[in-house]
C-alpha cells in the first residue's frame, strides 16, 4: 500500500506478505475503501492462514490505519469447503450501516469455483449471503470478478464471469 502526495511524493505505507506464510495477504488486486476513522478496509486475492487440504491460500481481508498498521479481519477459505469463499478480486463497499460487502470468484457451498456475494463488519465477523451454484442447473452464473454496486433502492448489483441461462457448466471446464 501506498500514498502519493498531489506533488508527486510516494511514501510507502504497508509491504503485504511481509509475515510468516504472507497471513497478512499477498496481491492485493482491488482498490481500497476510507471508513469515517480514517481506516481503510480492503481485499487479498492470495495469502490469508493457509487451510489443510486446500491448495494456496484464499486470500483475506483486512483493515490498515494510514500510518500503516494492519489488522486481518479475515482469512478466506478458513472452513471446511470454503463454504465462506475464495480468493476476493474485487473490493469492498461501504453502506450506510458501516458494514462492508464484496465477492469472492471462487468457493462457496454451490461448488468449489462458483463464488460468493459476502458481508463482513468492520470488527471482522463474515456472513455469506449468497453461494453462486452452475452445477445444480442455476442460471444465477459463477465467478463474480467484479465488486457490487449498491442501487438507490438498497439492492446490491453485480456480475458473473461464467454460467447464465446460456451456460450451465462448472467455470473450470471451459
Amino acid at each position: 500500500m501506498f500514498k502519493i502526495t498531489l506533488d508527486g511524493g510516494l511514501t510507502t505505507i504497508y509491504d503485504f506478505c511481509s509475515k510468516s506464510g504472507c497471513a497478512d495477504g499477498q496481491a492485493p488486486y482491488a482498490g481500497l475503501v476510507q471508513a469515517p476513522n480514517g481506516d481503510f478496509f480492503g481485499t487479498t486475492l492470495k495469502g490469508g492462514i493457509p487451510v489443510a487440504g486446500f491448495y494456496g491460500s484464499a486470500g483475506t481481508i483486512y483493515k490498515i490505519s494510514p500510518s500503516g498498521t494492519l489488522t486481518t479481519l479475515y482469512s478466506f477459505c478458513s472452513q471446511a469447503g470454503c463454504t465462506g469463499g475464495s480468493n476476493p478480486y474485487a473490493g469492498l463497499i461501504r453502506t450506510a450501516d458501516g458494514d462492508f460487502y464484496g465477492t469472492t470468484y471462487a468457493g462457496g457451498t454451490g461448488c468449489p469455483t462458483c463464488g460468493t456475494v459476502f458481508k463482513i463488519t468492520p470488527e471482522g465477523s463474515l456472513t455469506t449471503m449468497y453461494s453462486f451454484d452452475t452445477l445444480a442447473g442455476e442460471a444465477d452464473g459463477a465467478g463474480p470478478y467484479a465488486g457490487l454496486f449498491q442501487g438507490a433502492n438498497g439492492d446490491f448489483y453485480g456480475t458473473t464471469l461464467y454460467g447464465g441461462s446460456g451456460m450451465d457448466t462448472e467455470p473450470s471446464s471451459k
